[in-house]
């Protein structure tokens, strides 16, 4: 039997090491991949701050800065809060129950290690944007006529800004510290439109990666 093993236990050895290389190949691809368009992405945000002013939308910059603490934040107190209900009010009503039963997920570790030695230890994190949807609202009878402009269309009440960052992180759980992580996480938030004042409150509307580390 283990001269029967051994070939087997080396072909799978074989195997993970050529899933990981190829994984860390996709993950370089897509992170030059999103460099490269993150010039457009910055152009086409800074339209959209200009139409409705910075005072109502926040820079790209600023944006990208508070979604990376979000993103930390949730996965930190995901993996080490007993108790997840303060994060509830960072994610959108239909997205609370998958967050909540992620934080379920790690209750079996937090039992076996405890609480304070569950912890990321994060190498890199880097945020670019990979969408936008800012508020839009139907043309008025006088925008069909030609009297005003498209920058001077009133906003409807009840709209919503969405918009995505994509994380390229490179992670380890406390736990398992030699077992280092290229992540890629698509996170989109929602955030309901006041014509006062603007964004009222990113939430956390999606969470999840176009590509997954492999185990």
């Amino acid at each position: 039997p283990r001269t029967c093993g051994a070939p087997h236990a080396a072909a799978s050895a074989g195997h993970d090491a050529m899933r990981g290389a190829a994984h860390l190949l996709t993950w370089h691809a897509r992170r030059l991949t999103e460099k490269a368009k993150a010039p457009v992405w910055s152009a086409v945000w800074s339209n959209v701050q200009r139409r409705y002013g910075p005072e109502k939308f926040p820079s790209c910059d600023e944006f990208l800065r508070s979604s990376t603490d979000i993103y930390k934040y949730l996965q930190r107190e995901l993996l080490a809060a007993e108790n997840t209900r303060h994060l509830e009010d960072l994610c959108t009503e239909e997205m609370w129950p998958i967050i909540r039963a992620t934080g379920v997920d790690y209750e079996k570790v937090r039992r076996q290690l405890g609480a304070d030695e569950c912890w990321i230890d994060w190498k890199s994190t880097e945020a670019f944007i990979c969408s936008l949807g800012p508020p839009e609202a139907p043309p008025t009878s006088a925008a069909k006529a030609g009297e005003v402009g498209p920058g001077e269309l009133e906003v409807a009440p009840g709209l919503e800004v969405v918009a995505g960052t994509r994380f390229f992180s490179v992670m380890s759980m406390s736990f398992a510290p030699d077992k280092v992580r290229h992540g890629i996480d698509d996170v989109i938030f929602k955030s309901a439109w006041d014509p006062d004042i603007g964004v009222r409150q990113w939430k956390i509307a999606y969470i999840g990666g176009p590509v997954q580390p492999p185990e």
